[in-house]
């Protein structure tokens, strides 16, 4: 039976520092950032990016209103479940690494995969194959412990198992940043910056 990991990793750009969201950009800045960043060769990300990005948020803020309610955030910032300051992400080298708990349940919610995967596995044809129940769903922390108790984590197994392809991380998405805030504040101790 597998367990939750007890840390959360939010991946970013040192350059334009943590917790931000592209979505909560005016659409022209947030073009010029993603040109940026496919001029820097650091990432590849296609033309129709940011209105699919836009797409999966709406989504889940959607889904969260109906689990959560209102939330201090009206979008989210994203963090993957477990330690992911492995510095792969060139575009995001900067990593900060926190503790699970320390995040209030009532400001989290999960997708597995990440939100950009999970929607389009739940809803397109040709996913079928790789379609599971999980997909297509934005789950509470009680929720998300019960699907990895069920299916275990992602870690490597899509490198080996067909039906693993597209699972590869569990999103977290954060609904507050008072708690990430003070989590970094010099006196906490909390965060480990990679």
């Amino acid at each position: 039976m597998s367990r939750l990991p007890e840390v959360v990793t939010h991946n970013y750009d040192p350059a334009r520092g943590p917790f931000r969201n592209l979505c909560a950009l005016p659409q022209v800045e947030a073009e010029r950032i993603l040109d940026e960043i496919r001029a820097s060769g650091t990432r590849r990300i296609k033309a129709s990016y940011l209105r699919r990005r836009h797409a999966v948020e709406d989504w889940l803020i959607s889904e969260r209103r109906r689990k959560l309610g209102p939330t201090p955030l009206e979008r989210p910032i994203y963090f993957f479940l477990g330690d992911f300051a492995d510095g792969l992400d060139r575009s995001r080298p900067a990593s900060l690494v926190l503790p699970l708990a320390a995040l209030p349940s009532a400001i989290l919610t999960f997708t597995y995969p990440d939100s950009m995967a999970s929607l389009p596995l739940s809803r397109d044809e040709h996913h079928r194959v790789h379609r599971k129940e999980h997909h297509g769903q934005v789950l509470t922390l009680s929720e998300i412990s019960e699907v990895v108790a069920r299916f275990g984590l992602p870690g490597d197994r899509w490198k080996t198992e067909p039906s693993m392809r597209y699972d590869r991380f569990i999103e977290v998405q954060v609904w507050d940043d008072r708690p990430l805030r003070s989590l970094l504040a010099p006196e906490s101790g909390g965060a480990l910056a990679r």
